[in-house]
């Protein structure tokens, strides 16, 4: 079965150009030149496999992004934007983009970015014991992908959430930042690229007491990151 993708861009050439690109890949592609069509689709009932967010008339991209993932949609979302600004990939991945490409976009790196997240998404999911990992007064549930501190519900984004199963699955194991890249994105980063930093920036701040002393997750100079959930 093919591989449904949805596309929202309100640029005619740039709708086009993609719309093709990845309908020429094998994809099923649906458009939309605004996020009225994309919001009557899902309506009705109906979601994508991975969702592509070009530019939007009024600069509503980040707006439409929190209105989905506020919503309880988890499918993945690409951003694409002619901004290279590293605070709109911030805002995109706190948001809750799972990427971020800057335009104009390679259409080769496009579908090899689609490709690598949908090959993640549709693997199965191999769950080590134990389904609870409990470090200080936090437990993560790999079962019911939920994480609580002293009973009470913490709330993660898809690509937070990721990154936590991930490194508590890897307790006192050293990670390269490409590795875990991998691991998290599905993709190596590329060069300058800062998006698994911010991340870990991100989850410092929910679960560190002090983000700038970290004690569970903590940086190897020079290579990457550690979790060390104590004893």
């Amino acid at each position: 079965m093919k591989n449904v993708l949805w596309l929202v861009e309100s640029e005619p050439l740039g709708l086009q150009l993609h719309a093709n690109v990845l309908s020429k890949s094998g994809y099923v592609v649906k458009s939309f030149p605004n996020p009225e069509g994309l919001n009557t689709a899902l309506a009705e009932g109906t979601a994508p496999d991975l969702l592509i967010m070009g530019t939007m008339a009024d600069g509503k991209s980040l707006s439409m992004l929190r209105q989905l993932r506020q919503q309880g949609l988890e499918f993945p979302i690409f951003m694409m934007s002619s901004s290279s600004d590293p605070i709109d990939l911030i805002m995109a991945l706190e948001v809750g983009a799972d990427d971020f490409l800057i335009k104009p976009v390679n259409p080769r790196e496009l579908l090899a970015r689609i490709q690598a997240c949908l090959r993640r998404l549709h693997r199965p999911v191999k769950v080590v014991a134990p389904e609870r990992f409990r470090f200080g007064p936090f437990v993560l549930d790999l079962t019911e992908r939920t994480l609580e501190k002293g009973k009470k519900p913490v709330h993660l984004t898809t690509r937070e959430y990721k990154l936590l199963k991930v490194l508590v699955s890897h307790p006192r194991q050293p990670l390269e930042r490409q590795e875990l890249a991998m691991m998290v994105m599905g993709r190596p980063l590329a060069e300058n690229d800062r998006s698994l930093d911010v991340q870990v920036a991100r989850l410092r701040k929910i679960i560190e007491e002090k983000p700038d002393q970290p004690r569970f997750l903590q940086t190897v100079w020079g290579s990457g990151y550690v979790f060390t959930p104590g004893k």
